[in-house]
């Protein structure tokens, strides 16, 4: 009766590696994958080839959608990356890559490093640190209504004085004569 259990302890510790192993393996193929290498390599060149081949295949994949945003990123047409980065906080919502190159916790990863993070996640904090909000990352732009002014006080002209009146001429009594 002792073997029994061994067996099933065994069965038990090889079904969580395995499906471990199985389920969070990154092949060659995937979307991205490649291109993240030569990221890491410090290939721009054949990373920017490689997510633009994942692009035009998968145009739809949050994936080809963040790292296209990326490469245009890199090449200094900030609009245009904002705006892939726009469309991947949609299709990129509850979907985790298996690695990534994006900072997170604000460390600057070196090599590919297990993502904790959505690619929706992700392209929310690209929009943010190129100050651009976006209502699907939950920024609200909120008005500021700043309290009415009171009319301004128009200043009311001064009267005209009113014209001078002219001496009246008067005649100057005659000079009295002296009597001495």
């Amino acid at each position: 009766m002792s073997r029994a259990p061994k067996k099933y302890a065994l069965l038990f510790a090889a079904l969580p590696i395995g499906l471990l192993v199985s389920g969070c393996s990154v092949s060659g193929d995937a979307i991205g994958y490649a291109g993240i290498q030569q990221v890491a390599a410090g290939n721009w060149t054949a990373a920017r080839a490689s997510f633009d081949a994942d692009y035009n295949t998968y145009s739809g994949h949050p994936i080809a959608v963040f790292n296209k945003g990326v490469t245009y990123h890199h090449d200094g047409n900030i609009d245009s990356a904002d705006t892939l980065f726009s469309e991947a906080v949609v299709r990129g919502k509850g979907y985790h890559p298996d690695i990534t190159l994006e900072p997170e916790g604000g460390r600057e990863p070196v090599v590919p490093t297990l993502a904790a993070l959505t690619v929706s996640e992700h392209a929310c904090n690209r929009l943010h640190r190129d100050n651009k909000l976006d209502p699907n990352c939950g920024d609200r732009i909120v008005a500021v209504v700043e309290p009415e002014a009171p009319p301004a006080v128009v200043a009311e002209a001064e009267a005209a004085p009113e014209p001078a009146v002219e001496a009246e001429a008067t005649v100057a009594p005659p000079p009295k004569r002296s009597r001495h």
